[in-house]
């Protein structure tokens, strides 16, 4: 009797202290736990996801998306949403029209491997009048550094016809849009082309996607306003094929051979 009354007492202690204590654990109803740490464990199923949430906890389940146009989404599921605010980390979004090129290489890019390189348009429509129309867009490609790569072609976006072939363009990529593209189809992020690329030298290769405004069918075209330059660089390491361990230990052998042929023979 001495000790369940001994084991009652010592649970209504520490349910008394959880209740007076900010530290402790907080948990929700469902599969999310705040610890005091600052620790946001979400647990699907069988697989835990650790994450860092700012002190106070402030986010109490939802599924959370970020929006190709810049916006963040939280929409609820099966848990429902507490108020709170993110502050871990910033995004940074451009105020005004600006182009990236981005590599798409799988791990280490060698001679003789193909790559690809997109070409993307931040906010294209960024301060153009409400009736503004994207109608196309013209670039080239300039190559420099150590390492050096064949340009091969370009595929451009579905939403363009390709006129980079054509006699009077002759450019690495471009794509006209008739009768335009509005704020509804390109968005905040739009992909131009992706080019294409096989890598020949050893070296950093520097890839530069440019226009010339003097040509008519270069730069991002619109229809009220004037076009506007495309500039977008990017580099990309490229390295020697490694020898496979198979023909590093024949060329090991071959040149123990020769060394013990002119040891006899001197």
């Amino acid at each position: 009797m001495k000790n369940m009354t001994w084991r009652y007492g010592l649970l209504l202690a520490v349910v008394f202290w959880s209740g007076n204590n900010q530290a402790s654990t907080l948990s929700t109803s469902g599969d999310i736990q705040v610890f005091s740490g600052g620790n946001l464990e979400i647990r699907t199923g069988q697989s835990p996801v650790d994450l860092r949430a700012k002190q106070p906890p402030s986010i109490a389940g939802g599924d959370i998306q970020i929006l190709p146009r810049g916006s963040i989404e939280i929409q609820a599921g099966q848990t429902p949403i507490n108020s709170g605010s993110i502050s871990s980390s910033a995004i940074m979004l451009a105020s005004g029209p600006a182009f990236l090129a981005l590599p798409h290489t799988s791990g280490l890019t060698h001679i003789g491997d193909y790559f690809d390189v997109e070409l993307l348009a931040f906010a294209p429509l960024a301060n153009a009048s409400s009736d503004e129309l994207v109608l196309g867009f013209g670039v080239n490609t300039q190559l420099g550094g150590a390492g050096a790569a064949q340009f091969l072609g370009s595929t451009i976006n579905s939403l363009f016809t390709d006129i980079s072939t054509q006699d009077d363009v002759n450019l690495a990529a471009a794509g006209m849009a008739f009768p335009g593209l509005s704020l509804n189809e390109v968005g905040s992020l739009i992909s131009l082309a992706v080019l294409h690329f096989q890598a020949v030298t050893a070296g950093t290769l520097n890839i530069a996607i440019t226009s010339d405004l003097n040509d008519l069918n270069q730069g991002l075209i619109f229809l009220n306003q004037s076009p506007l330059a495309i500039n977008a660089g990017i580099g990309v390491d490229i390295t020697a094929v490694p020898l496979p361990p198979s023909l590093l230990m024949f060329v090991s052998g071959v040149v123990v051979s020769l060394g013990g042929i002119r040891r006899r023979r001197g």
